[in-house]
């Protein structure tokens, strides 16, 4: 009985723990007193626990706040050198790597080109080559290095190790523990996820998901893809499959997708699908329109193929956004990737679909942002894939960082 009333206990401080440290991330600078009314603990709990972070150098006293009567305040905030995380997103034959700290704060960033192919064993290598060298090249304070995140496109496995590749479209790989292969090389922890949704997770940390419980993700590019959070929860599916939503089918009998089958939003109206549209219907230009950059840039000096080629993938984008909307009701929807860069060409009648495919009022409460991003973000969210883990609750995992 005293093992199990022990660790009742244990498992209190270290959820109690987690609230306070997740407090003060989503808030910044609070007094002892703001942190006990926000998250509703005691003062002497309170007490107890930032003594003990404070001493593992996981918070610090910032100063005294402004003088209201009575004693006056120590603030307090995270300290964002406590630690380090590497991030790598993995391409085809690229590697995006950035050392953050605690913060998200890129310490140093590098963009790899290599040559390993799809063997399994040659791209840990590498992935554990380049995340060595990134952390040794990096000049900047990085405290303790927590671990190694990793994002690629596919269907990862959730896994007490680390998660594993269960398929990945551009590799070809089958069930695949990159994680495990990478750590072996490593003296750190190291997870991988898909790459939306270490996206996501950096959006809920640093970005405009901060003080949202339910939102959703969703990136254009050359794929599509979603991060769904729900209740403050990444929600990964039972398989980890979830967000997949460039494979619905919107079209019967349309293009094929590169899943293998037909009419995958994806095949319509991702970043390569415009430019296939537009080549099939200016076939004497091909070697004019091979970017989005070039079809946007003739679609607002008035090319109207090209304008149509946007709409068009805006249209069908928004049927889709309109189906999360009507499944989900998220508070704020987050649309970012490469292909956002495209502008009012393509966002306008993204939104106007949004608006005529919607159930009743449920989108006028939605709030839409845009954020493009580039690869540097994308290695930022894998970095933060790690850095979550530090604010995890231990109901989700006992084994919290300390």
């Amino acid at each position: 009985m005293s093992t199990l009333v022990r660790g009742n206990r244990d498992l209190i401080k270290a959820m109690n723990r987690s609230l306070i440290l997740n407090t003060l991330r989503r808030e910044g600078v609070l007094s002892r007193t703001q942190l006990a009314e926000i998250s509703g603990l005691s003062i002497a709990t309170i007490s107890q626990i930032t003594t003990d972070l404070l001493q593992n150098h996981w918070i610090s006293e910032i100063g005294e706040g402004e003088y209201t009567g009575g004693r006056r305040q120590t603030l307090m905030r995270l300290n964002p050198d406590a630690g380090s995380a590497i991030g790598l997103k993995l391409m085809e034959n690229r590697v995006a790597c950035t050392v953050t700290n605690l913060e998200g704060k890129s310490l140093r960033y590098r963009d790899y080109a290599y040559d390993a192919g799809s063997d399994p064993v040659a791209v840990s290598n590498k992935l554990a080559e380049i995340a060595l060298d990134t952390l040794n090249s990096t000049s900047a304070p990085h405290g303790r290095l927590l671990g190694v995140g990793i994002g690629v496109a596919g269907i990862i496995h959730p896994h007490p190790q680390g998660g594993i590749v269960h398929y990945s479209p551009y590799f070809g790989w089958q069930d695949v523990p990159l994680a495990q292969m990478v750590q072996s090389q490593l003296n750190v922890p190291v997870y991988i996820e898909n790459d939306v949704n270490t996206l996501t997770i950096s959006e809920q940390l640093f970005g405009s998901g901060r003080h949202v419980d339910n939102f959703v993700v969703i990136t254009i590019g050359r794929g599509i893809g979603m991060g769904i959070v729900i209740n403050q929860r990444l929600h990964q599916g039972a398989q980890g499959g979830a967000g997949e939503l460039g494979h619905i089918t919107v079209m019967l009998d349309g293009p094929q997708c590169s899943c293998g089958k037909q009419g995958c939003l994806e095949a319509i109206a991702a970043d390569p699908a415009i430019i296939a549209y537009v080549k099939e219907k200016i076939p004497n230009k091909q070697h004019v329109f091979n970017s989005l950059a070039s079809i946007v840039d003739a679609a607002e000096a008035g090319n109207a193929i090209c304008r149509a080629a946007l709409n068009r993938s805006g249209e069908y984008i928004g049927m889709a956004v309109a189906t999360v909307i009507n499944l989900l009701a998220p508070q704020t929807i987050i649309l970012s990737g490469e292909g956002v860069v495209a502008g009012d060409q393509r966002l306008a009648a993204m939104r106007e679909a949004m608006r005529t495919h919607s159930f009743n009022d449920l989108l006028d409460d939605v709030r839409i942002v845009i954020e493009p991003t580039d690869d540097r973000m994308w290695a930022r969210g894998a970095a933060s894939l790690v850095i979550s883990k530090v604010f995890e609750s231990p109901l989700v995992d006992a084994n919290v960082s300390g």
